[in-house]
């Protein structure tokens, strides 16, 4: 969290704008997706009174020239394990989520190799998460 709230205004924005993207690609924004998406800008030093720019209509193509400017690769990395967890939340990962989370990381200089290495770490994460549930009857 500490890395995102090091980088410029206008990347933070940025960098919420790709989780209401990413929350889009089903056809929809929840209620829930919406408020967790500003909590977590306001939790990432996003000022309130630009909160609402997140939710603005933004081509892919623009949204991928302002990823550019994020220089920080950890909080690239961050954003690609973020996306990775967003994406996985309903259990399911469509070609297009995928699609989208590589373009991200590609905009942001992420190899593609590092993106699949995150994506299956998060996997894993998720496996041990419900594994740990079943085990200690956690239903």
């Amino acid at each position: 969290m500490m890395i995102v709230s090091q980088l410029g205004e206008n990347q933070k924005i940025a960098f919420m704008q790709v989780f209401a993207k990413l929350a889009a690609r089903d056809g929809k924004i929840g209620d829930d997706e919406r408020e967790f998406i500003k909590s977590m800008a306001l939790t990432y030093g996003v000022p309130a009174k630009r909160v609402e720019e997140i939710w603005k209509p933004i081509d892919d193509t623009e949204l991928f020239n302002e990823l550019k400017n994020i220089k920080n690769r950890k909080a690239a990395l961050m954003l690609i394990k973020e996306m990775c967890i967003l994406a996985n939340a309903d259990e399911n990962l469509s070609d297009d989520e995928v699609l989208f989370i590589g373009q991200v990381g590609e905009a942001m200089g992420v190899e593609v190799s590092k993106i699949q290495e995150i994506s299956d770490w998060v996997l894993e994460r998720l496996i041990w998460l419900e594994k740990g549930r079943l085990i200690f009857e956690e239903v």
